[in-house]
């Protein structure tokens, strides 16, 4: 186990507070893996129940009756080997997860700071840091020079005597809390969330095997790349935050060692520490958004349900004349049958109907034997006209040859 620096107070609490978390997140991540990881602790023999019931699941489905494809196999494989090489392999999981997340974001955070004149590595950091709050502590030994006026001389006659809205000695109070809780504040966040995640490495991995529980190894995976990134976001701020107050500071003693006022310098102080401090959190929440925000489609097994065997049918062939085609030929042939229909009951009409003579038949349609129309065709229409008008009431042949036998 590691042992982590004491906390020292005075000039240089900051410094020894930061390197004490950052030893402890590192032991926690560390320390407590390697406590899972055992092959003796609970977990070690959970997560190997895990891995038999994956098994076990996996080979009752292809005995129900579903096919297991080839991307299924080797997805099956692949996921017992990222369990077991995050859950049970010290070596492998320090060089591609714990490195990464804990020497990953100094390296980045060095090579962006040296390009912008920043401070590049967390050793620096903590030595600017603790340098600028040495610095804090003597501009409140210093003061402003106005402890003995009640109201400031202004410059100019026909003003009005400057006053102050808050008390030097509150507002330097309040700077340096403000400086220093959230230097602490992001800084702990960040390093011992990142230490709890990495140590609880082999509880999650196994969690990756079922899709049910997949979505809790996606969130580990997310607050990691949170962590990794809010890391290097808060040493790029905290580097703009010492970039603009280290020469302030340097300004503000060296007028206050030449006996010089600086009356606006608590105001100004606990203005600067108060929107770096809301800037740090509001840059954290923002990462916090793009980690969780980011959509990672979850896995779906392909293992399919052997299809039963169907008779064969014949496929009706399709037709392959246009419609447009079809219809004028289909026209005549209907119009032949309807005309044919036609003729055959007028033929079962005549055969069914007594015979006649010509004297009935001229009597029942009024006609004279000479004066009938054209009898060679069964579709001749008559001529109509006054010529034909009706002259005499309608008798109909049953009617006349009843007549005649009376």
């Amino acid at each position: 186990m590691a042992t982590c620096p004491r906390l020292s107070t005075g000039e240089a609490f900051l410094s020894t507070l930061l390197r004490h978390i950052d030893c402890q997140a590192q032991t926690i991540g560390a320390d407590g893996y390697q406590a899972l990881a055992d092959p003796g602790s609970p977990f070690a023999l959970a997560l190997t129940g895990l891995l038999t019931i994956f098994v076990a699941l996996f080979g009752l489905r292809m005995m129900l009756g579903q096919t297991p494809t080839v991307r299924d196999g080797v997805m099956a494989v692949v996921k017992i080997g990222v369990v077991l090489t995050i859950a049970a392999n010290w070596p492998a999981y320090r060089t591609v997860v714990y490195d990464l997340v804990v020497q990953g974001p100094a390296q980045l955070s060095s090579t962006l700071g040296r390009a912008a004149g920043l401070p590049s590595g967390d050793g620096d950091l903590v030595n600017r840091l603790q340098s600028a709050d040495t610095a804090i502590i003597r501009l409140i030994n210093y003061g402003t020079g106005r402890d003995d006026l009640a109201v400031l001389p202004s410059a100019n006659p026909n003003e009005p005597a400057q006053r102050t809205p808050i008390a030097d000695n509150p507002a330097l109070g309040w700077a340096r809390v403000f400086f220093l809780s959230s230097t602490i504040a992001a800084f702990a966040a960040v390093r011992l969330t990142a230490g709890v995640l990495l140590a609880l490495a082999p509880l999650f991995a196994g969690l990756l095997l079922f899709d049910m529980a997949r979505g809790l190894f996606i969130g580990w995976l997310r607050a990691l790349v949170f962590a990794l990134l809010a890391s290097v976001a808060t040493t790029m701020v905290l580097g703009v935050q010492l970039a603009l107050l280290e020469p302030w500071l340097a300004q503000v003693i060296q007028l206050r060692q030449s006996n010089a006022l600086a009356a606006a310098a608590p105001i100004e102080l606990l203005v600067i520490c108060l929107a770096f401090a809301l800037a740090l959190f509001g840059s954290l929440g923002i990462l916090l958004r793009l980690a969780f925000t980011v959509h990672v489609p979850a896995g779906r097994s392909e293992m399919k349900e052997a299809p039963a065997p169907t008779p064969a049918r014949p496929e009706p062939q399709p037709n392959l004349v246009p419609p447009e085609r079809t219809a004028p030929e289909h026209a005549a042939p209907r119009a032949q049958a309807v005309a044919s229909a036609l003729m055959a009951a007028q033929r079962r009409d005549r055969a069914n109907s007594p015979p006649m003579s010509t004297g009935a038949l001229a009597a029942a349609t009024g006609r004279s034997p000479g004066g009938g129309f054209n009898t060679g065709d069964d579709f001749a229409i008559p001529t109509t006209g006054q010529a034909l008008r009706r002259t005499r009431p309608r008798k109909s042949v049953s009617a006349v040859l009843r007549d005649r036998r009376s």
